[in-house]
C-alpha cells in the first residue's frame, strides 16, 4: 500500500492547477485522501493494473474539496449585496473524469481522451 501510496502522492504532484491546492495541505491529509481513494477506486471495481489512474483522480478532488480553492465558485454582486456560492453540486474536473474512468470499467477497458 505505501508503493501505491507514493506512485499516486508523485503523480499528484503532476497535475498543473493542483500544486497550490496541495501547498495548503500537510503531507499527512494527503497521505489519507490518497489511501481513501485507492479504497474507493478499488471498491469501485479498478485493479492493480488501472489504480493508480483512477486513485489519482478521485484523491485530486478530496484535496479540492479540502482546501476549500477550488475554481468552481461563482459570484454574484450587486451595488450593496455579493454572494458567492459553489457551482457543479460539489462536483470538479477531476471527479468528472474519475467517474468517466470508472465508467469504463464495465466495458473492461480504460479510455483515455
Amino acid at each position: 500500500m505505501e508503493e501505491l501510496t507514493q506512485k499516486i502522492s508523485d503523480r499528484l504532484k503532476i497535475f498543473p492547477n493542483l500544486k497550490e491546492t496541495l501547498s495548503k495541505l500537510d503531507d499527512g491529509a494527503i497521505t489519507a485522501f490518497v489511501e481513501d481513494a485507492v479504497d474507493q477506486a478499488r471498491a469501485d471495481g479498478f485493479t492493480d493494473a488501472n489504480i493508480v489512474r483512477g486513485a489519482s483522480f478521485l484523491a485530486a478532488h478530496f484535496c479540492n474539496l479540502a482546501s476549500n480553492s477550488d475554481t468552481n465558485v461563482s459570484k454574484q454582486q450587486a451595488s450593496v449585496l455579493s454572494i458567492e456560492y459553489f457551482d457543479r453540486g460539489g462536483s470538479d474536473d477531476y471527479l468528472v473524469e474519475y467517474k468517466r474512468l470508472k465508467k469504463s470499467l464495465t466495458q473492461n477497458t480504460i479510455r483515455f481522451l
